[in-house]
């Protein structure tokens, strides 16, 4: 009896091996989702970090020259968010005139653009969870998938066992292939999940560290050009608070 992967191959049945080839495409799938995520998730935090140290000296001194680098860092995440934030404020404190002088007038305009920059958070963090729901499903499903190909494993095995024809009344040696078919399909799902699982997590680690990054930048972000339009002098310089942010999160 030949007990290696091809030798099994070979002895399963036909329910067997269409479970087989569903978890291999399962885990091609899987694998395929992982590596567009990890490509994604890198260039946007290498793009993302490169934004922010771009910025930040703008901030003390120019802030409204920064509306001129949205379209160069259109593929940074975190400048999705801070820029379209940045034009809303400075178009809505032109709009004002005179009455951006009044504090509750700026007010408004403040919770106008973190609605707005909050929108855009949301979008970003859909358009990073592409694929992680089809993730998760592969994970909690697969060692399902391989189940189903034992339990017809195992039904075969007692089949066989019962009919003479089929070498049954050998004891269990003559039904150890069967077994051992069963068995692999529940090795196979089990394998699929748990890589599945591992990488999920590990994007949505990834995930919760953007959206705490993203709205910590916003709100930093906000609070200096609020400053900076109440006080005559220039507002207290925030980039090195930002690129430290930046480098230390895993976000993107």
């Amino acid at each position: 009896m030949d007990f290696s992967l091809l030798g099994l191959w070979h002895q399963m049945g036909t329910v067997a091996r269409a479970v087989v080839i569903l978890l291999l495409l399962m885990s091609i799938y899987a694998i395929g989702i992982a590596l567009d995520r990890i490509w994604t998730f890198t260039r946007g935090r290498r793009r993302s970090v490169a934004y922010v140290e771009a910025l930040a000296p703008l901030l003390s001194s120019r802030p409204r020259d920064a509306l001129a680098m949205e379209a160069q860092w259109k593929d940074a995440p975190v400048a999705r968010i801070i820029g379209p934030g940045m034009a809303a404020f400075f178009g809505g404190l032109d709009k004002l005139g005179a009455r951006a002088a009044d504090a509750v007038e700026l007010e408004l305009l403040v919770r106008d653009v973190g609605r707005l920059m909050d929108r855009a958070r949301k979008r970003e963090v859909a358009q990073l969870q592409r694929g992680l729901p089809a993730l998760a499903t592969i994970a909690s499903s697969s060692p399902f998938v391989g189940l189903f190909g034992t339990v017809f494993g195992i039904i075969t095995a007692f089949q066989q066992m019962a009919d003479p024809s089929k070498g049954g009344g050998g004891g269990l040696a003559s039904v150890s292939a069967g077994i051992s078919e069963a068995l692999l399909t529940t090795a196979v799902g089990l394998g699929v999940a748990i890589g599945s699982l591992w990488f999920y997590n590990f994007f949505v680690a990834k995930l919760d560290g953007f959206t705490g990054l993203a709205e910590e930048i916003a709100g930093d972000l906000i609070d200096t050009i609020v400053r900076d339009q109440r006080d005559a002098r220039p507002a207290e310089p925030v980039g090195a608070a930002f690129i430290a942010n930046s480098s230390q999160s895993r976000a993107v």
